[in-house]
C-alpha cells in the first residue's frame, strides 16, 4: 500500500467575485476572492460525466476534465479506478499555498497508465498472437512506429518504443518473428511501418494511414483472458504549455508510458514532469515501466533551447534562466522501477530541486538499448540540489550500463546525503562528471559500486564505502563552465583538475580502497586532493601519499546488507582500532573556499553548511566524531536498520 499524506477533502462552490470588482479584475484579483475547490473524478461511478459538476454524488469521468476546472487553490480528488489517459495540465498555482493539487484519493489504489487494454488477439499457434490494429486507434502517438532514438544514444534505435504488457510484466521486442516465435513473453511487429530514421523524428505525429500488425509469444497464456496491455500514450501527467508552477502530484500509480530517450539537445520527457515549470510537488507515487524516463525535470522548450545544429546548447550551461524562475522542485517518496534510461532527469531544469525519500530500482533492467544517459538519477547542472535519504538499487552481476547518481556539469553547491546506494559494481553508484563544486557528499552508505570523481570541489565525509573501487580523473581536453554562487550566471569556464577535493572521515571496508593502481585514471595529478582521517579495513589501503592521520586494519568485518522493498538491514563487526583515530567535525570553515565556484559549503539559502548530524538524524558529538555516517557505532557487533527516511509532507 502506498505512503499517502491525509487530508480532509471536501467540494465547495465558487464564491462570487464583488461587483465592485467588475469587468477591468484581473485574473489574479479574482483567484484571490475565490473558495478553494475540491473536483471528484470517479470514472466507476455509474453516472460520472465530464458534463458533471464534479462533486461526490455527480463526479467527472476523466482526470482530464478536472484539470480544465481547476484553478490557483483547487484540487482534482481521483477516486479508485485505471485512468487510461494522458494529463496535460493547462494552468498551474499561484503560490506554495494556493497549488493545483492533484491527488489520489487516500486509501485508494488510482492507476494512470499509458497503454490501452487488448483483448483482441488472434490465435496463430505455439503460443504465438497476433492483433492488428488501425493506426487512429493510437490517437497521433503510435510508439510502435516510433524507434527510439537521440544524443548519446549509441545501441538500440532499431527498437520501438511501443510495448507489451501481459499481467504487469513487460514482454521483450525481438527484431525478427522468428525470434519471436521460438521465445515466450516476446513481441514483434514489422519493422518497416513507421518512421525508421532519426531525421524523421520530428514529424513523428504525422502517422500514415493503414494498419499496424503486432505478434506476441504469450506462452501458455491467453492474452484475451488477462490483462494484456500496449503503449499507447507518451505521458501521463504532462503540460503542454512549459512554465506551469505550484503543482502537485500525489499518491499515483503511474504505468506503461512511452516518452522518448531524454535528449538535451532536443526533447526530454518522463512518465510525469513540470516541463521547465517551477514549485512542483511530486510525492507518494509509483512510477513503473516508462519506456525511458520516469520523472523528467528538464528541457523540452525549443522555443528556449533549439537543436545544436541550430545554434543552441552549443558550450552547455550557457543560456539557463535565472535560478529563481525554473526548477526548485520537490520528488519525493516515490517508488520508482524499471525505467528504460533514469528514474529521475533533469538536463537545467532541476535546478534548486530536493529530491528525497525515493525508492529508485531497476534501470535499464532488460538492457535494450545503451548510451550515456541512462541511471538511477541523471542530474545535468544540478545547482542549489539536495538528494538525500533515497535508497538507489543496482542489479547484482548485471553490467547494464545503468549508473546510481550522475551529477553531470555545472554541479555547483550540489549535496548528496544519506542514500543507500547498492550493487551497481562497475557501472558506477555515483558519477561525478566535470563539475567544480562544491558537491558535498556525506553520510552515505555505499555497497558493492564504483565511485568516479572527475570533478573539483569534491566533499566525500562520513559516507561507508564498501567492496567500492574509486578513480580521479582529470579532464584537460574538456572545457566546462562554473556559476556564480546560488545562481545560473556563468562565471568562467575551464578544465577539471581535481583540485580541492577533500576525503575525511569515512569507513572504507574491503577492495582495494585508495591504494591501487588504477586509482588515478589517464595519468591524472592528485595534488589537488587532501585525504585523512578515514578508517581503512578488512584490506582497504589509504589514499597513496596521504592519509597520514588515518586508521588502517586488517580486520575482516563481514558487512552485510540485506533486506526487501525500501527496507535494508546492515551488519559488521568494528575492531578497536576504529575508535582509535582521531576525526574532525566537518564545517563550511574546515573545508574552505572552494576555487573558481569562489564559496563555501553553504546551503541553499547561502547560510554555512556544517555537517553536525550522521545518516539517521543524530547529532554529532564535536567532542567524539566516529567515522562512517554512524555516530552510534561500537566496538564489535552493529547492526542497523537502514530506510529512506520519510519526510515530512
Amino acid at each position: 500500500m502506498r505512503t499517502m499524506t491525509t487530508a480532509v477533502l471536501c467540494a465547495m462552490l465558487l464564491v462570487p467575485c464583488s461587483a465592485a470588482m467588475g469587468a477591468e479584475a484581473t485574473s489574479h484579483e479574482a483567484n484571490s476572492a475565490r473558495t478553494s475547490r475540491t473536483f471528484v473524478v470517479n470514472n466507476r461511478a455509474a453516472n460520472a460525466s465530464d458534463d458533471n459538476p464534479g462533486t461526490v454524488a455527480r463526479p467527472l469521468k476523466t482526470i482530464q476534465a478536472g484539470a480544465s476546472l481547476a484553478r490557483a487553490g483547487d484540487t482534482v480528488l481521483v477516486k479508485e479506478g485505471i485512468y487510461r489517459e494522458e494529463v496535460v495540465p493547462p494552468r498551474g498555482g499561484t503560490s506554495p499555498q494556493k497549488p493545483i493539487i492533484y491527488r489520489a484519493a487516500p486509501a485508494e489504489e488510482v492507476s494512470i497508465r499509458g497503454s490501452e487494454r487488448i483483448t483482441t488477439w488472434v490465435d496463430q499457434g505455439d503460443g504465438v498472437w497476433m492483433v492488428e490494429l488501425d493506426t487512429s486507434f493510437f490517437k497521433g502517438y503510435n510508439p510502435f512506429a516510433i524507434p527510439v532514438w537521440g544524443a548519446w544514444l549509441h545501441r538500440g534505435r532499431d527498437r520501438r518504443l511501443g510495448d507489451v504488457y501481459s499481467d504487469g510484466e513487460a514482454s521483450l521486442q525481438k527484431m525478427k518473428i522468428e525470434d519471436m516465435r521460438a521465445t515466450p513473453n516476446t513481441w514483434y511487429t514489422d519493422l518497416s511501418h513507421g518512421y525508421v530514421n532519426a531525421k524523421d523524428f520530428p514529424e513523428a505525429r504525422k502517422y500514415p494511414g493503414g494498419k499496424i500488425k503486432i505478434w506476441a509469444n504469450f506462452g501458455n497464456v491467453d492474452p484475451n483472458r488477462t490483462m494484456t496491455e500496449i503503449n499507447a500514450r507518451e505521458t501521463a501527467i504532462f503540460p503542454e504549455k512549459s512554465g506551469l508552477k505550484y503543482i502537485v502530484i500525489d499518491g499515483f500509480d503511474i504505468r506503461h508510458t512511452a516518452p522518448q530517450w531524454g535528449d538535451i539537445y532536443w526533447t526530454e520527457k518522463g512518465a510525469v514532469g513540470p516541463k521547465y515549470g517551477y514549485g512542483w510537488t511530486i510525492q507518494n507515487c509509483t512510477i513503473t515501466n516508462s519506456r525511458n524516463i520516469g520523472i523528467s525535470l528538464g528541457v523540452t522548450d525549443a522555443v528556449h533551447f533549439p537543436r545544436r545544429d541550430e545554434g543552441g546548447l552549443l558550450e552547455g550551461g550557457s543560456n539557463i534562466p535565472p535560478l529563481d524562475k525554473i526548477g526548485h522542485h520537490v520528488i519525493r517518496n516515490n517508488v520508482i522501477r524499471r525505467c528504460g534510461q533514469t528514474g529521475i532527469y533533469g538536463c537545467y531544469g532541476a535546478v534548486g530541486c530536493l529530491i528525497e525519500g525515493n525508492v529508485i530500482s531497476e534501470s535499464n533492467y532488460r538492457k535494450e538499448w545503451f548510451g550515456t544517459n541512462q541511471a538511477a538519477i541523471k542530474i545535468l547542472f544540478p545547482i542549489d540540489v539536495v538528494i538525500r535519504n533515497n535508497l538507489i538499487n543496482g542489479m547484482p552481476g548485471e553490467s547494464n550500463n545503468a549508473k546510481g547518481i550522475w551529477l553531470d556539469w555545472g554541479s555547483q553547491n550540489t549535496r548528496v546525503t544519506g542514500n543507500i546506494i547498492r550493487d551497481f559494481g562497475n557501472n558506477r553508484g555515483l558519477f561525478l562528471e566535470v563539475n567544480f563544486g562544491p558537491i558535498i557528499v556525506d553520510n552515505n552508505v555505499i555497497v558493492r559500486s564504483s565511485v568516479l570523481v572527475e570533478s573539483n570541489g569534491v566533499v566525500l565525509a562520513h559516507n561507508l564505502f564498501d567492496e567500492c573501487h574509486f578513480h580521479f580523473m582529470a579532464s584537460p581536453k574538456r572545457t566546462v563552465p562554473y556559476y556564480k554562487p546560488h545562481s545560473t550566471v556563468r562565471a568562467g569556464k575551464t578544465a577539471v583538475s581535481l583540485l580541492h577535493n577533500r576525503i575525511y572521515n569515512n569507513l572504507i571496508i574491503g577492495g582495494d580502497g585508495f591504494n591501487y593502481d588504477g586509482l588515478l585514471r589517464e595519468g591524472s595529478s592528485a595534488s589537488g586532493v587532501d585525504a585523512n582521517h578515514n578508517v581503512f579495513l578488512d584490506g582497504a589501503g589509504p589514499f597513496p601519499g596521504k592519509d597520514d592521520k588515518s586508521v588502517v586494519d586488517s580486520a575482516e568485518t563481514g558487512l552485510v546488507l540485506e533486506g526487501v522493498g525500501g527496507i535494508r538491514t546492515l551488519k559488521m563487526k568494528l575492531p578497536d582500532a576504529v575508535f582509535q583515530g582521531k576525526h574532525p567535525l566537518i564545517t563550511s570553515k574546515l573545508i574552505g573556499r572552494i576555487p573558481l565556484a569562489d564559496m563555501c559549503m553553504e546551503n541553499p539559502d547561502g547560510t554555512p553548511l556544517d555537517i553536525t548530524f550522521d545518516f539517521n538524524g543524530r547529532p554529532i558529538d564535536p567532542a567524539r566524531v566516529m567515522p562512517g555516517p554512524f555516530q552510534n557505532i561500537r566496538k564489535g557487533k552493529n547492526s542497523f536498520v537502514l530506510r529512506p527516511r520519510t519526510p515530512t509532507n
